[in-house]
């Protein structure tokens, strides 16, 4: 945008964004970032800084992967970006303010040089340290505790402002001592999660289907799920429909060989897995480690009713229309009595698509991103005075 026209008083600002990964399809958070990356370029006057595909307003830096996590790093869909210090700080020099979305390599110089230069920073709260040592092995408590101590002390301390995708996050970050401002701004419910006339595929038409989405990984819980269905009273009836990628695709592919009718596993567009959400009849989501649960609420905003784990260190069962619609945790028994009530109670749970779609209303992706803004312009301001 041309300097004449940019003025803070008439809101069109220079955002530097800073992202390891943005060109990721797998992961929430990397989906999460495009999609606000995409509209802070139609607004203002953003640079994206960031590893991959070379774009209008990008800085790319080589990528790499910790040698002894490269495996679980591509099964995750992430990876790290070797930064440039002398471009960097060109870069963030321009800036009004300064947005690091991921607590690693890239963001420690990039906080380093804007704490230098005098410029606000935002960081996003995005990494869960359970998830991270989930995927490799290691979910051992206290390590998760030392985790956070370690990204509050050394990322996050150090910013103006975190931001936090739900009131959970921001509780786990004042339980480890975080000591600047943390403000909730959900990942959002693009509009074109909505409900549409849609019709089950012709092989679905005389079952219950049940819909999962997201990395085919542990902490998703997908073997809860299908040993649910197995010992489901209603199991012949049920088609398990599942959309992702991940590290455990073939063994949960063998593992869905053995339901009476196989899951049915793909990897969907954007367009159609909106059509699976229009079409199925119940969504399970059985993580255990979610700091929102970007699609819980795009599945509801869709009006699809979803079936949600309570686990302890997710966020997902804020979705919940009540507790008829909670299981406990890593709990079979507590799954399939749930899963069977609402088999058998189709008109009820039919009833309930209404109230999930109002549900939904609350998490706009304009209003979270306009808050973002908002939040952005009060920073610069202040720094300005």
């Amino acid at each position: 945008m041309d300097e004449a026209n940019r003025s803070i008083g008439d809101s069109i600002l220079k955002i530097v964004f800073v992202a390891d990964n943005v060109d990721g399809e797998k992961s929430g958070g990397v989906v999460s970032t495009r999609r606000f990356i995409d509209y802070f370029k139609k607004t203002d006057d953003l640079t994206v800084i960031s590893t991959g595909k070379e774009d209008e307003n990008k800085v790319v830096f080589p990528a790499f992967y910790l040698p002894f996590a490269k495996r679980q790093m591509q099964e995750m869909d992430f990876l790290f970006a070797w930064p440039n210090k002398k471009t960097l700080t060109e870069t963030i020099k321009k800036a009004d303010l300064v947005h690091i979305q991921f607590p690693f390599f890239l963001g420690y110089q990039a906080l380093k040089i804007a704490r230098k230069l005098n410029k606000p920073v935002v960081f996003g709260f995005h990494v869960q340290p359970e998830n991270l040592m989930w995927n490799i092995g290691l979910n051992y408590d206290w390590l998760n505790a030392f985790l956070y101590r370690f990204f509050i002390r050394t990322f996050y301390n150090k910013a103006d402002l975190v931001m936090s995708p739900s009131e959970f996050g921001k509780k786990m970050l004042e339980k480890f001592s975080i000591q600047v401002p943390v403000d909730i701004i959900s990942n959002g419910l693009p509009e074109q999660f909505k409900p549409r006339e849609c019709i089950k595929e012709p092989e679905f038409e005389d079952k219950f289907v049940i819909l999962m989405v997201g990395r085919l990984a542990k902490e998703k819980r997908h073997d809860l799920v299908m040993q649910a269905i197995k010992q489901s009273k209603f199991k012949d009836k049920i088609q398990l429909v599942v959309t992702g990628q991940g590290a455990l695709r073939a063994e949960l592919i063998d593992l869905g060989n053995t339901l009476p009718n196989p899951a049915f596993f793909e990897y969907v567009s954007q367009e159609k897995l909106i059509t699976l959400f229009n079409s199925a009849d119940l969504f399970i989501h059985a993580s255990e480690i979610e700091l929102e649960g970007m699609a819980v609420l795009e599945a509801i905003g869709c009006g699809l009713p979803a079936l949600i784990s309570d686990a302890e260190h997710s966020a997902s069962a804020q979705f919940a229309l009540n507790d008829d619609f909670l299981f406990s945790a890593g709990d079979l028994e507590s799954l399939t009595t749930k899963m069977d009530y609402w088999i058998e109670h189709e008109s009820e749970l039919r009833a309930s698509k209404a109230a999930y779609l109002e549900k939904a209303q609350a998490y706009a992706f304009d209003v979270s991103a306009q808050y973002a803004r908002a939040l952005y312009l009060g920073l610069i301001k202040q720094h300005k005075r």
